[in-house]
Order: C-alpha cells, then sequence, then structure tokens
C-alpha cells in the first residue's frame, strides 16, 4: 500500500473517531481523551529530545504529561507549571545536567499547555473544535495538494523542504473559507478574526515541530500513525491554532469587560 493511501485511510478513520468523539462523548471523558494525547505528544517529545544525547526519561514524561494535562484542564495552570520545573529539576540535579533541565522544561510545557488547549475549547463550547477542525484540516489538505501541483518557491528550505510559498498560500485561502463557512454555519461569527490568525499560526506551529526533528535528524516524531508519523506530526499545526482560539476568546471577553 503506497504512502498517500495509508494517509488517506488513516486521516479518514482518526477524522471519523474524533468528530464522533465530539458529538456523542461526555466532555469530562473528552478531556481525558485530550490528555492521553498530551501524555502520547509528551512522550514523543521528550524521545525527540533525547536525541541530543541526554536521556529525558520519555516513558515517564509521556506519564507525566497526562497528569499535567489534566491539571490544565481543570484549570489549575500554576500547579502544573510548578510540577513540570520540579520534575525537570530533580531529574537535571540527579544527572548534574543542565541540558536536561531546560530540554525536560521546554518538551513538556511545549506539549502540555499547546495540547491541552483543545480540552479548553471544550469549556468554552465543544462544537467550537468543528470550526478549529474545519479550518486545519482543510488548510493541511490544500497545502499539500497545491504544493505537490504548483508549489516551486520554497518557504523555509532549511526547516521543511517540500514547503512552498504556493502551498502556504492555498493552505491560507483554503482554511479561512472553510473555517469561515463552518464557523458561520454554526453561530461563532465573532472567531472570524481569529480564523485569519489561525490560518497564520498553524503553519508556523507546523514549520515549529519541523524544527526540532531537523535539528536531532529525524523525519516522524514517531511511527504510531500510519502514513502520517507520529502523533506530533499530525496535531503540530492544530495545537497551535487551538492555542490561538483560546487566547482570543480570553482576549474578547477581557476587552468586552
Amino acid at each position: 500500500m503506497g504512502n498517500l493511501a495509508k494517509r488517506l485511510i488513516s486521516a479518514s478513520v482518526l477524522g471519523s473517531v474524533v468528530i464522533l468523539g465530539i458529538i456523542y462523548l461526555p466532555p469530562q471523558i473528552l478531556k481525558v481523551f485530550v490528555a492521553a494525547i498530551t501524555g502520547l505528544a509528551s512522550w514523543e517529545a521528550l524521545n525527540l529530545l533525547s536525541k541530543k544525547g541526554v536521556n529525558l526519561s520519555p516513558v515517564l514524561g509521556g506519564f507525566l504529561g497526562f497528569v499535567f494535562s489534566l491539571l490544565v484542564l481543570n484549570h489549575l495552570w500554576l500547579l502544573a507549571v510548578f510540577l513540570i520545573f520540579l520534575y525537570s529539576f530533580y531529574l537535571a540535579a540527579k544527572k548534574w545536567n543542565l541540558d536536561i533541565l531546560t530540554l525536560t522544561t521546554f518538551g513538556l510545557v511545549y506539549t502540555v499547555f499547546f495540547v491541552s488547549s483543545l480540552g479548553l475549547l471544550i469549556d468554552i463550547d465543544k462544537n467550537l473544535l468543528f470550526v478549529l477542525f474545519a479550518t486545519v484540516w482543510t488548510g493541511d489538505t490544500a497545502a499539500y495538494l497545491v504544493g505537490k501541483a504548483i508549489g516551486k518557491h520554497k518557504l523555509s528550505p532549511k526547516i521543511s523542504p517540500n514547503k512552498t510559498w504556493e502551498g502556504a498560500i492555498g493552505s491560507f485561502l483554503a482554511s479561512v473559507l472553510a473555517g469561515g463557512v463552518v464557523a458561520y454555519w454554526l453561530g461563532f461569527k465573532t472567531f472570524l478574526p481569529a480564523i485569519f490568525l489561525v490560518a497564520i499560526l498553524m503553519q508556523i506551529g507546523d514549520l515549529f515541530e519541523s524544527f526540532i526533528k531537523r535539528h536531532v535528524g529525524v523525519k516522524d516524531s514517531s511511527n504510531l500513525i500510519p502514513g502520517h508519523g507520529g502523533i506530533l506530526d499530525r496535531i503540530d499545526g492544530l495545537i497551535f491554532a487551538s492555542a490561538t482560539f483560546v487566547v482570543y476568546n480570553n482576549l474578547y471577553h477581557l476587552l468586552l469587560k
């Protein structure tokens, strides 16, 4: 089976599971699911960063990523940050290695807070997830198709050699169109400005993860998802987009007060 076929099958299965989960699962169960995804993402991130020559205990870090995500999803932000720093310091002091402190802290903060933002959207309105997925998934698909068809000018060859400006522009336009239509249809017209930001920042999220992979010399964050690589490979842009929605919502209501 070719890689494209694997990608299409994996995307179809995962997309169906996610959509059905949003529709039928209670919010608290959805949050536990998000925390589980966070744990896997934490394991992947720490496993990637361990390739810099330091042992970051990826398995334990993945479990703690799950626990810390549950804290964030119950709005215990400061406790989660505090525990991440304590855990990172414990590992670093035991090995007397500053790299362990910085890399563990970075890996956990990156995954725990960005991935958990998916669960925070549930507290706002779980139907916002449909707007998010429409924006990101359509943009990802357009970037791939447009880049393959007419892509000639490299966007960031050092970070991601296959990405082109043509693909990025196609992704932006498709994201704005799809996200805007779904937002309008579901009654989230106030989020239309956020969709423009997401159409840009989701692509930066993709480059962010690619930057890490280039530095450690790997193509995929893991091989958990056939045709797609790992969890982080599948959600790198999505988690930046989700965090943008959460921040936008907070600022919107703060300015209205």
